[in-house]
């Protein structure tokens, strides 16, 4: 006989897996070095259940984990929007605007932001893990929002080194020495950017850096232009037509 609701029962198995494995993270398990990881899994995926005890408190379902997934999901059409621009700015510069498509300049846009994205939130996660491990506390969240907001203040050619360099010690300096979410002064994104502006200027300043001029996996344009592949090939399909009228 089939489940009525079978969303329930793997939820339900989520949470009574998570509940069996608790022992290897508390104090004396063989995995109590990797507390703070589970601690933060477990709250990522349901509620905290453990509640004040004293004191002037809200209790409510909504918690800072939450609200930083309601504003990195409003932060989604900038980022798409973005991407896109990307690719305009690529195929404008390129001067071949009128022949670029949507979904090409889309796709090349996600290309070349798609390594950016993935080095902010490896190395700020990194190092609010490793953090909360040698400080014995909880993973904190706010990480969850500037990792998607460095991406988007920076030059899409920022080099990859130096944006990790940027966002080690925007972390680091502006926010985990202060006692980290909600405890730091400065804006751990905006600090970032500060840093490359004065560190790196060149990196950071002029027309050209903000136009992406490579190819990303034979998407968008090079310089001196390159036809894309969806342009190529129809290049190549009038070419073989014409070749194929001229011999008939």
């Amino acid at each position: 006989m089939f489940s009525e609701n079978p969303i329930n029962e793997r939820n339900m198995s989520l949470r009574n897996y998570l509940d069996k494995i608790r022992p290897n993270f508390e104090k004396g398990g063989k995995l109590h070095a990797l507390k703070s990881v589970y601690d933060g899994m477990e709250t990522f995926l349901y509620v905290p259940r453990d509640t004040s005890k004293n004191g002037a408190s809200i209790h409510d379902a909504i918690d800072s984990k939450r609200i930083m997934s309601i504003v990195v999901i409003s932060l989604l059409p900038a980022m798409l929007f973005g991407m896109y621009n990307i690719g305009y700015q690529n195929a404008l510069s390129a001067g071949h605007i009128g022949d670029a498509t949507f979904w090409g300049m889309f796709v090349y846009g996600l290309l070349a932001l798609l390594p950016n994205i993935l080095v902010s939130y490896i190395v700020g996660l990194g190092i609010e893990f490793i953090w909360a491990q040698w400080k014995g506390e909880e993973i904190q969240e706010g990480y969850l929002v500037s990792g998607i907001l460095i991406p988007l203040i920076v030059p899409v050619t920022i080099p990859l080194w130096t944006l990790a360099l940027a966002i080690a010690f925007s972390v680091i300096f502006a926010k985990e020495i202060f006692g980290g979410t909600g405890m730091n002064i400065f804006n751990v994104a905006l600090i970032a950017r500060a840093f490359l502006f004065f560190a790196y200027p060149s990196k950071m300043t002029g027309d050209t850096i903000w136009v992406a001029t490579g190819a990303s996996s034979d998407w968008g344009m090079l310089f001196p232009t390159v036809t894309p592949w969806p342009r190529r090939w129809a290049k190549l399909h009038k070419v073989g037509t014409s070749m194929h009228r001229f011999q008939t």
